[in-house]
Order: C-alpha cells, then sequence, then structure tokens
C-alpha cells in the first residue's frame, strides 16, 4: 500500500486531446461572456462535486479559450496554496457543461497520444534534478519519493541492491521531490538535501542513501543535525553554503514545483515511479522492475506499464 500523499484530488496525466496548431489566444468575439454570477455558481459547483472542505475554498487559476473555439479551458485550485485542490476543467460555449476531457476528432490519437508522451517525459527529467546513470539512457526512471516513507525506502532498496547493478548502463534514475505534509520531518529532508546537490548530484546521493538506510532514528528535532554530520565526512564540499541554503530554505520553491508538477501529473502517493513516460504501478519485487525496464528499453510506450 502507497502513503497518502497532500492531494485531495488527483490531476489525470492526460486532461485533453488538442491539436497542436490551435492557438490558446484567437478568441472569438461572439463567445458569451463569464459574468460574476456564473463564476460564483462554477466555483460552487466544483466544491460540491469534489467534496472539499469548507476550509479549503476553490478559485480560478489561469483561463484560456481552445483556440478560435468558445470552449474554455479553466483552472480551479485552492485559494490556500498549502492545499492541494488543483483541476482544469473545459467549460461548453452555453456555460454550461464542465468536462474533464475535450477530443479534438481533427487530430490523429495515435499521434497525438504519441506527443504528449513524449512531452511529459521531458518535462520529467529535463531540469536540475538529481540523477544517477548515463544521461542517455534509452530508459530513464523518474522517482517521486518522500525520504519518511518507509515504501520509498523499500523502493530506494531495490534499485541500490538489485536494479541498478545490472541495468545500471543503460537506465537513469532521476529523483523528485514529494514530501507528505503528514510527515513531519519530510520536507526539510528534502529542502536540506536539495541543497546538498547544488553543490553536485554525488552529495545528494549519499544523503539520499543515508535518510533511507536511518530513516527509523530520524526525527523532526534531529533530522537537519544529522544531515549536517553526515556532510562533515564529504571531500571538497563547502560546508557554510549549505548552511546558509539549509537555514534561508532556499530550495523550498525547488521542493514546491516538484510536488505541484507531480500533482498535475497524476501523483497521489509515494512512491510513484514512472519508466520514461509511463506510470508503473504494482512493483513489489526486483524481476517485476527489470522485466518492466527491459519492456521500456525494446516496446512501444503505453498509458502505464503494469508488472500484473
Amino acid at each position: 500500500m502507497k502513503h497518502l500523499s497532500r492531494v485531495t484530488i488527483a490531476v489525470p496525466i492526460a486532461v485533453a486531446c488538442l491539436t497542436s496548431s490551435l492557438s490558446a489566444t484567437a478568441v472569438v468575439p461572439a463567445c458569451k461572456a463569464l459574468k460574476a454570477g456564473d463564476r460564483a455558481r462554477l466555483l460552487a459547483f466544483v466544491e460540491k462535486k469534489y467534496k472539499l472542505p469548507p476550509a479549503a475554498p476553490v478559485v480560478f487559476g489561469d483561463e484560456s479559450f481552445v483556440g478560435s473555439t468558445c470552449f474554455r479551458r479553466i483552472e480551479f485550485k485552492s485559494a490556500n496554496p498549502k492545499e492541494s485542490f488543483h483541476r482544469e476543467l473545459f467549460l461548453s460555449p452555453d456555460l454550461r457543461f464542465l468536462t474533464t476531457e475535450l477530443l479534438d476528432s481533427t487530430v490523429d490519437p495515435v499521434l497525438e497520444e504519441r506527443r504528449k508522451q513524449e512531452a511529459l517525459a521531458a518535462a520529467l527529467t529535463n531540469g536540475n534534478f538529481p540523477s544517477q546513470g548515463p544521461k542517455d539512457a534509452r530508459v530513464t526512471l523518474t522517482i517521486f519519493s518522500d525520504f519518511q516513507c518507509p515504501y520509498c525506502s523499500q523502493l530506494a532498496k531495490m534499485l541500490k541492491n538489485d536494479i541498478l547493478p545490472k541495468e545500471g548502463a543503460t537506465t537513469r534514475v532521476v529523483f523528485r521531490f514529494f514530501p507528505i505534509t503528514i510527515h513531519n520531518w519530510a520536507e526539510p529532508a528534502a529542502q536540506a538535501t536539495a541543497c546538498a546537490q547544488e553543490q553536485g548530484d554525488d552529495y545528494f546521493w549519499r544523503l539520499h542513501d543515508f535518510l533511507f538506510e536511518h530513516q527509523r532514528e530520524i526525527t523532526h528535532e534531529n533530522v537537519l543535525d544529522r544531515l549536517k554530520g553526515e556532510t562533515k565526512g564529504f571531500r571538497r564540499f563547502d560546508s557554510a553554503r549549505y548552511a546558509g541554503c539549509v537555514a534561508g530554505k532556499k530550495t523550498a520553491a525547488k521542493i514546491d514545483r516538484d510536488v505541484k508538477f507531480g500533482m498535475e501529473n497524476g501523483v497521489n502517493g509515494t512512491p510513484t515511479m514512472f519508466i520514461n513516460s509511463q506510470r508503473v504501478g504494482n512493483v513489489v519485487a526486483p524481476e517485476q522492475l527489470r522485466t518492466l525496464i527491459r519492456q521500456a528499453g525494446s516496446s512501444t510506450p503505453r498509458t502505464e506499464l503494469s508488472s500484473r
């Protein structure tokens, strides 16, 4: 069983099949105006539809027309940035119907799905994320993880001891931060390891392994001291720079971006793993994961890989 995440409602990986040629800025002048009363009605509907508590009101985020049509793409999100609700819905031209998906029948669905998968694969891995393995690896494992999650610890151990020794030459691992709010030291641990990563990926992975290996000994009160003590053994490591980064919470925004991206792409628990752009579920044994890695290196992409 996976840990529950900070999200209340997960956003699907793909919410619309729309042609890339449609311009979000092309607006038809005849489109019906969205008045204050319409907005209030839509917000009330979304709050009731998704059973959101009164303490977590929803507001409008980004809005745009879909190409030259009068369909509107509307982002609904929690008014409180620390709350997790986020959903993109499409509003019909008569302002009556809301839908999670808008299908463009002029677009080849196979080509559109390929385009979306390629875009997701790039977004999962292109950035300053902690990684290990060849940059040009045919297979990339992207893992959304929480240092206080015991299931994340099990997966980390499996990768280190059973998967990478055999698949490491052709497999890259990318770590994405997804600390869960019910874990009281997961977020400071994420921020601190991200501070270490600013000086090199190797420093991050050493703290990553330390946290998972000593997970049961770590508390909210001692996590930063334990990490600081571990860094004392790092060669050519700027301790003053690290301490300033941790004290100033300078990587907090980076952690928040990972969490937001994860929520927008259906991550609702930890660990959540993607092989290339395919979400993976039900992996409990090394041989299952090894088989999926080898399949991903030679097969056509699918919506979700499964070990069943």
